[in-house]
């Protein structure tokens, strides 16, 4: 009976971090000038291209506009000609059933489930630091550093949504990870290592009279490089 529960609670927790604990962000590919769309956790996966649902990238104009790419075994590639890059992608709807199980169908297509969930993800790739790097661009969700990082020195980070800074907001290397807390002014510290990093931050959606989900999960990634 132990070893059956053990069993069901790992299952519990794989299906929980194929849910919601993936992220996506945008990294460099092997070609020069070519970046990749990850998707993923500890470990990468492949996607189908449905779930990403935008790549819009800054132009000089100061609008964004959506960028071309290449789908290739599994993942987006591209080219942007812009130092910003916003990636939206949706990770469809997981039901959790009675058995603890997590699959991927809504609440209509298993009406026994306990919940529903959507699990929504934002990326945004700071591939040049310019003025441009600290203003908001109108987005439901954001995360915006302050100043340019330097490596080990803490960086203060705005975080909005709809255009309005956000108090008690996880941000962090990771779910897994230590994280601060945004204050009452959306602020929240975080110290970049040298080279690439990767701001984790969470948020959760109120959802009423969805007859697919119950309740909607947004993780932000926000990247860039730190000398």
């Amino acid at each position: 009976m132990e070893l059956k529960k053990i069993a069901v609670g790992l299952t519990a927790l794989l299906g929980m971090s194929v849910a919601n604990a993936h992220n996506v962000w945008l990294e460099p590919a092997s070609s020069q000038d070519e970046y990749v769309v990850k998707f993923g956790h500890e470990q990468t996966e492949t996607y189908p291209e449905s779930k990403l649902k935008s790549i819009q990238a800054l132009n000089a104009q100061g609008k964004l506009t959506a960028v071309d790419y290449q789908f290739r075994n599994g993942e987006a590639y591209l080219m942007p000609k812009s130092d910003l890059v916003f990636v939206h992608f949706d990770n469809g709807v997981w039901s959790k059933l009675p058995s603890g199980k997590y699959v991927e169908k809504t609440k209509r297509e298993e009406p026994t489930a306990e919940f529903s969930t959507n699990p929504v993800k934002f990326g945004k790739a700071i591939l040049k630091w310019d003025a441009e790097s600290f203003k908001s661009h109108q987005q439901a969700y954001e995360l915006i550093p302050q100043e340019k990082a330097q490596a080990n020195k803490p960086l203060s980070i705005l975080v909005l949504h709809n255009g309005k800074p956000v108090q008690g907001i996880k941000v962090g290397v990771s779910e897994d990870a230590p994280f601060n807390l945004t204050n009452e002014k959306g602020i929240a510290q975080f110290t970049p290592t040298k080279g690439f990093n990767k701001v984790w931050a969470e948020f959760e959606e109120k959802v009423t009279n969805n007859a697919d989900y119950d309740r909607r999960t947004v993780e932000y990634m926000l990247t860039f490089d730190a000398q």
